[in-house]
């Protein structure tokens, strides 16, 4: 530059500035572009940055998401690793198997299956070139998932049965990660299906053995859906009828109208069916069966089909009629016949020896004739008896036996001997008259005015002179007497239980044991059903009374003995003295009377001393029975009503009907007391009459205002049942009232059927004849014999309401209700549980199967009004405010319209 003229080094410098400028400008112009790029690099980093963590959030959310829903699933839950080793389990695993978490993982689930399945897996799963941790995992890759029945150990040694099922695991790649296992506990499952499958099959072994057939018919097209096997052998024929008609053709022609009006009846009134008919096969021969069946309907109520069973009773019928006819020759035979074996033991008597010799067949089944001898006859006559008896296999004659009472009687008896096909000597039969009867009528007489049949007592008549001359003697000489009267406790329920004959017995016994355990100047008498007296002379005052008492009681303590029975009995004792309680007989004998009251009122087993007060209380409850008479006659009763609703589905479907009393002066009475007066009383009979009649003609208000269908329920007395008229006044108080007998139900106590089982049967047949419904009520407190039961024409059976109370953890109330439904609907009855007053109440009765409920839960008995206003709430209307009733029911009719909806929502007290 130096060899440059100034000006073009000046030049050359200008360019060489110029040129680092632009290099200058160039490098900031890089820099800048750097730094964007670095700042935009950094910001993405911090992006990546904030979506990993909140992809590391949501993967620890989705973590605990899946424990949550593993440990809140009912079933076990198990995650494998790549070799079929548990890595995961959740909470109910390790409580179903009472293991720890950290006993678990490494493991694998085979070892926890019982022996004999590890070896049924082994078996199934083929040799594999590698190591087999899992012989469960390892047949699940071979096959893409499992599924099979495993029982699992716990850790104190039981099984529990578990439905077992594995999937493989694959990741986003379908690189195998492991597999997850379900196992769902089917315990209970099993044993139910278990049981199931054993009542099937014996069943079906029952079945056979009562030549019982099953048959089924489609309502809609009339065709025959089901003909077992056994229809066929008791039909004789080869192929099963294709039609209803295929079916009628089977019955006798006499028999073929009424079986179809039956069948049609019960197939139009959605009822059981029940019909004895004769079948008629080939060569005109008859054979009888029993035709059971039930009617099935659609939801909306249609009659879908018909179902039930067919059983040859034929033999059954044929030995009924033998017997029966034999039985009733037997029974009505005017003189007297016993049946014995070759030793003579007595085999059977008839009516005419009981009415003759005074013994009960009870009391002489099983005993030799001997028992009857008297002491007329020496050994000599006796042996010339059997003698000739066993030569020439008959003998006859006059002799003379003893009676029950001990008299000795004159008898004509002829006895032959009955010989089998080998001519050995199986039986014996005597047949007699009594050649006395005159004299015996006599005595008889006179022995019964002043005696007790049964315990040979004096009775009310003979007593009352006795104690009449013992007070002339106590006045005379100055002495004091008491009367004690005593009563047996509970004595009824030992008659409807065991029957009379025990009962009978019982009052024997205790008869002697007064005589026994009393002095000989005490006078006791029976004066009828349980009730005795005595008349203790000469004793030191109330204490010497009281002593005798305490004897009594004793006496009465020790446990009775009667035909294989022991009997607790108790008894009660009310004593009157003399002179302080009355100056007569008739005065003593009512206040004892009175105190024996007071004694059962305290609680039994005790006795007790007339007090002034007891009179008053007399008084007072003669004052509500005269006016509970008034108040039926003039009208001072009411009613109200209990619903009653399906369990299944909250539905109301009736109604009990109760009686209410409110006094003008007293206020309200309770039903305990005024019932038990009217039962006492004989007024329960035109009560009930009274509460059946209001309770028709309230129902049928509310039907013609189209509030149901719903059906009312009456409780009906024994009292009631026992009036020969009862049948004819209910199928009078239906038709005057207007009131469809499908629209009532009469309730009766199962105490009250099974005193009189016979009789209440037919009078329960007349009741169903005219088509109303019929409940066993209070089911469970008495003593059911399970083959009148199956015979009695009910549809419901009420739970007591002492077994509901303590539902659903008192284990024999849970015991005892859970029977009672199996039984009832094995019977094909409806089930309603009374008392149900709590929600869990209520679910385990539904869970039970049980049909319907009533009780606080759902509502108090309730006037007619406010039940009114529950029927509204359950009914229906179509659309139009015309035909939707608004105001309480007037009597003119309503049109029905609708249908029950349900109603659950728990009602006031009322």
């Amino acid at each position: 530059m130096a060899d440059l003229a100034p000006h073009d080094a000046l030049a050359q410098l200008r360019i060489e500035v110029e040129s680092l400028r632009l290099a200058n400008a160039a490098i900031q112009q890089q820099m800048g572009d750097d730094a964007i790029r670095t700042d935009a690099m950094l910001r993405a980093l911090e992006q990546q940055a904030d979506e990993l963590q909140a992809a590391y959030r949501r993967q620890n959310i989705q973590v605990d998401f899946t424990r949550r829903v593993m440990n809140t699933s009912s079933a076990l839950i198990i995650l494998l690793d790549a070799e079929g080793r548990i890595r995961e389990v959740n909470r109910r695993f390790l409580e179903g198997l009472q293991v720890g978490e950290g006993d678990v993982v490494g493991r694998v689930l085979d070892d926890w299956m019982a022996p004999e399945e590890q070896h049924v897996l082994r078996d199934r799963l083929i040799r594999l070139p590698w190591t087999v941790h899992s012989h469960l995992f390892e047949l699940m890759r071979g096959s893409g998932a499992y599924g099979c029945e495993h029982r699992l150990r716990r850790a104190d040694g039981s099984y529990r049965d578990y439905w077992v099922e594995a999937s493989p695991q694959a990741d986003s790649q379908g690189k195998e990660e492991g597999a997850v296992v379900c196992a769902t506990d089917i315990t209970a499952l099993k044993r139910q299906r278990d049981a199931l499958s054993e009542r099937e099959k014996q069943l079906r072994e029952a079945q056979k053995i009562a030549q019982l057939g099953r048959w089924e018919v489609d309502l809609a097209t009339r065709r025959v859906t089901h003909w077992s096997d056994e229809l066929l052998k008791i039909c004789e024929l080869t192929q099963p009828p294709a039609l209803y008609d295929d079916c009628i053709a089977l019955v006798h022609p006499d028999d073929r109208h009424d079986f179809d009006v039956d069948f049609c009846g019960a197939v139009r009134e959605r009822r059981l069916f029940n019909h004895f008919v004769r079948l008629e096969l080939a060569g005109g021969r008859i054979k009888w069966v029993e035709l059971r069946g039930l009617v099935r309907c659609r939801a909306d109520g249609v009659p879908e089909c018909a179902s039930g069973t067919m059983q040859d009773i034929t033999a059954q019928r044929q030995a009924d009629e033998q017997i029966g006819l034999a039985a009733r020759v037997f029974e009505n035979s005017l003189n007297g016949v016993v049946i014995t074996d070759p030793q003579a033991r007595i085999l059977k008597v008839n009516s005419a020896f009981t009415r003759i010799l005074g013994y009960q067949a009870e009391e002489v089944v099983g005993k030799t004739t001997s028992m009857l001898k008297s002491s007329r006859h020496d050994a000599q006559f006796y042996l010339g008896l059997w003698e000739t008896l066993k030569r020439t296999g008959e003998w006859q004659g006059e002799i003379w036996d003893r009676r029950k009472d001990g008299e000795v009687t004159p008898l004509w008896q002829s006895i032959s001997a009955v010989r089998d096909a080998r001519g050995e000597i199986v039986n014996y039969i005597g047949i007699f008259y009594d050649l006395s009867d005159q004299k015996r009528a006599a005595a008889h007489i006179h022995h019964l005015a002043y005696y007790d049949a049964l315990t040979d007592l004096p009775n009310r008549q003979s007593f009352n002179d006795s104690c009449e001359q013992a007070l002339k003697l106590a006045r005379r000489a100055g002495t004091n007497l008491a009367l004690l009267f005593l009563d047996l406790d509970r004595f009824k329920a030992v008659n409807d239980t065991l029957g009379h004959p025990v009962g009978d017995e019982l009052l024997r016994i205790v008869s002697q044991r007064l005589k026994r355990g009393l002095r000989q100047s005490d006078i006791i008498a029976r004066l009828g059903g349980d009730e005795f007296i005595v008349l203790a002379q000469n004793i030191s005052g109330p204490e010497g009374a009281g002593r005798i008492a305490t004897k009594i009681l004793a006496a009465m303590g020790k446990p009775f003995s009667i035909d294989g029975h022991t009997l607790d009995m108790r008894a009660s004792v009310g004593i009157s003295c003399f002179p302080g309680d009355g100056d007569d007989s008739a005065t003593l004998i009512k206040h004892a009377d009175l105190a024996l009251y007071k004694a059962k009122e305290e609680g039994r087993d005790q006795f007790c001393f007339y007090e002034a007060h007891l009179t008053e209380k007399a008084r007072e409850k003669l004052f509500l029975e005269t006016e509970l008479r008034a108040a039926i006659k003039q009208g001072g009763l009411s009613i109200n009503f209990q619903p009653q609703f399906d369990l299944a589905n909250g539905r109301l479907v009736g109604s009990e009907v109760l009686a209410r009393w409110r006094h003008p002066d007293r206020g309200m009475i309770e039903p305990t007391k005024f019932i038990a007066i009217a039962e006492e009383s004989g007024l329960i009979v035109p009560l009930g009459e009274w509460v059946l009649r209001e309770a028709c003609i309230q129902a049928e208000l509310w039907r013609r205002a189209g509030l149901g269908p719903h059906r009312i329920a009456v409780n009906v007395s024994g009292l009631q049942l026992e009036r020969d008229d009862f049948v004819a006044a209910v199928a009078r108080i239906l038709a005057e009232t207007g009131l469809p007998s499908d629209w009532l139900e009469l309730e009766v106590t199962e105490t009250y059927m099974m005193r009189q089982p016979e009789k209440s049967v037919r009078v329960l047949e007349g009741l169903r004849g005219l088509g109303l419904a019929l409940a066993l009520d209070d089911f469970g407190t008495g003593q059911s014999s399970l083959s009148y039961l199956k015979r009695l024409p009910v549809q419901t059976l009420k739970i007591d309401r002492s077994f509901i109370t303590d539902l659903p953890f008192g284990e024999n109330e849970v015991a005892i209700t859970r029977a009672i439904v199996a039984l009832g609907h094995s019977l094909r009855l409806q089930v309603l549980a009374e008392g149900v007053e709590t929600p869990a109440q209520a679910d385990f009765l539904r869970g039970l199967g049980c049909d319907r409920g009533q009780g606080y839960l759902y509502s108090r008995p309730v006037d007619a009004a406010t039940f009114e206003n529950i029927l509204r709430k359950t009914t229906v209307y179509p659309s139009g405010a015309d035909d939707t009733p608004s105001a309480p029911l007037a009597n003119a009719p309503r049109r029905k319209t609708g249908s029950l909806s349900a109603y659950t929502r728990r009602s006031g007290d009322g």
